[in-house]
């Protein structure tokens, strides 16, 4: 995890979608994914941030569906996505010219909206 955090908050952005990507696997695995981890090193926020990223749609597509993993987890985890600010940025992602980053941002709000009535 920690070079994973080194390369997402670094400045080179081919580092970043390639830790992003990392980062991503990682929270893929079926069983006890380190959802609790990745929230405890900061990593939440940057993954909102790299939604912002229209010329690098492949990192806003990883960074969402690393976001999707983690809403996917227990209803705290959850709440950390959207007390992180991430709903907004996933609604825009809505409008992508690329479908796959569009089918991620519906994914990852269907996992907080699926969460309970609270989120939706």
């Amino acid at each position: 995890l920690p070079e994973i955090c080194a390369g997402m908050f670094g400045e080179d952005q081919s580092e970043q979608l390639r830790q992003t990507e990392r980062c991503r696997r990682m929270l893929s695995k079926e069983k006890n994914p380190p959802i609790t981890d990745v929230i405890q090193a900061g990593l939440v926020p940057q993954l909102i941030n790299f939604l912002t990223f229209e010329h690098m749609p492949k990192l806003q597509f990883e960074a969402a569906w690393a976001l999707t993993n983690i809403a996917s987890g227990t209803p705290d985890q959850t709440q950390e996505v959207v007390q992180a600010g991430a709903l907004p940025y996933l609604t825009t992602l809505l409008s992508s010219p690329e479908e796959e980053v569009r089918e991620q941002a519906i994914w990852a709000i269907g996992n907080i909206a699926g969460d309970g009535p609270q989120l939706r």
